[in-house]
Formats: C-alpha cells, sequence, structure tokens
C-alpha cells in the first residue's frame, strides 16, 4: 500500500513537469504573438533560448499547489457550501468565492514577476522586462495592468483549462511521462545554465533574435 501511494505521488510529480512545460510553452507563444501583432517586434521572451516562459509554468504551479482550481482545490469545501444556499445568496458566495481566488491568482505571479526583476537587475544589471511605460508600475518591475490580466486570465485557465489539461496529460503512460519530464528537467537546468553562464561572463542576456 505504501508503495503504490508512493508511485501515485512521484507520478504527479512527472505530470506536473509536463503540465509546467506545455505551459510555459504557451506562455512564451502569447508573449511573442502579443508583441509581434501590437508591437510589429519578433521579440526574444523570456530568460531560455528554448521557446519556454517558465514565470508562466511557474506561476500556474504554485497557484495549483497552493491552493488548487477554484472548484477542486481548498475553496471546494466553500463552493459545496454556496451550492446548498437559496439562488441569491449562492450567486454572492460564487462571485466572492471568485474574488478570492482571483486575488490569489493575481498576486502569486506578480510576486514571483517582482522578484524574478529584481533579482536580475539588481544583481546582473539586465532588464527581462519594463513596465516603466504604464501608468501604475513599481519600479517598471510590476504593473496594476498586468497584475489585473494575471489574475483574470489565470483564474478562467484554472477553472476551465487545467482540468483539461490534466486529464489529458494523465493520459500518457507512467513510464513516458517520467522520461519527458527528465528530458524536460535536463533540457530546461541545461538551457539555464549556459545562459546564466553566458550572463556572468559577458555580463548581458543572450538574445537570439
Amino acid at each position: 500500500m505504501k508503495s503504490e501511494k508512493k508511485q501515485e505521488k512521484s507520478g504527479k510529480i512527472f505530470y506536473l513537469i509536463i503540465i509546467f512545460a506545455i505551459i510555459s510553452f504557451i506562455g512564451w507563444g502569447m508573449e511573442t504573438s502579443y508583441f509581434l501583432i501590437a508591437w510589429d517586434d519578433l521579440t526574444d521572451r523570456g530568460f531560455l533560448s528554448l521557446p519556454f516562459c517558465t514565470i508562466y509554468g511557474t506561476s500556474i504551479l504554485a497557484i495549483y499547489l497552493i491552493i488548487g482550481t477554484p472548484h477542486g482545490g481548498r475553496l471546494k469545501p466553500l463552493f459545496t457550501r454556496a451550492k446548498a444556499l437559496p439562488f441569491f445568496p449562492k450567486i454572492l458566495s460564487f462571485i466572492g468565492l471568485y474574488v478570492i481566488y482571483f486575488l490569489f491568482a493575481a498576486l502569486i505571479p506578480t510576486t514571483a514577476e517582482f522578484f524574478t526583476a529584481l533579482f536580475f537587475d539588481k544583481v546582473f544589471g539586465v532588464t527581462l522586462w519594463d513596465y516603466s511605460y504604464h501608468t501604475y508600475h513599481l519600479f517598471g518591475y510590476v504593473c496594476l495592468d498586468m497584475t489585473i490580466i494575471w489574475g483574470v486570465l489565470i483564474t478562467i485557465a484554472m477553472a476551465i483549462v487545467w482540468p483539461l489539461l490534466e486529464k489529458l496529460v494523465r493520459m500518457i503512460p507512467l513510464k513516458s511521462a517520467k522520461i519527458a519530464a527528465l528530458t524536460i528537467i535536463t533540457v530546461l537546468a541545461a538551457d539555464f545554465i549556459f545562459n546564466f553562464s553566458y550572463l556572468c561572463v559577458k555580463g548581458r542576456h543572450l538574445v537570439l533574435y
């Protein structure tokens, strides 16, 4: 029984790593497309050379581990109790619970953005992104507009996309998932080490295009 639980737990980690990579790739695609459409600029997004913006994967994974999905995570008991209420109190309760979830979904990636940007700026003098052109921003590291966008997108993604994505990923046989997850970790680690070394030697971020 213990060995089965241990295997199930390790298997879940492999699937989460795969989901992390998928979301990081989607984030890279979204940012690249946005800059290309809005600014007509094919910009090298993220710190890695590969097409991954890991802040997306990291933020989504952190939200999943801290609070879960809106209806399947730590708020599930409250949603269950809200369903038993009369119509209008139920609607108000659902709105309030989604507002709470929105705050978590906005705060976690904003915090990750702030400290990531702060670290690279103060330690290496590298600006990974700059929000100073927005009206409400903090040192250009984070801005109110992006915080709200984070909250809205992640709340919708965790309510609709995550359950479907998790179901699809879990269709991968455990052995194949393990190989894929270890490959992803190895490749991303090598990419990070290379770019970190390049930054230390050259004093600037490697831009491919």
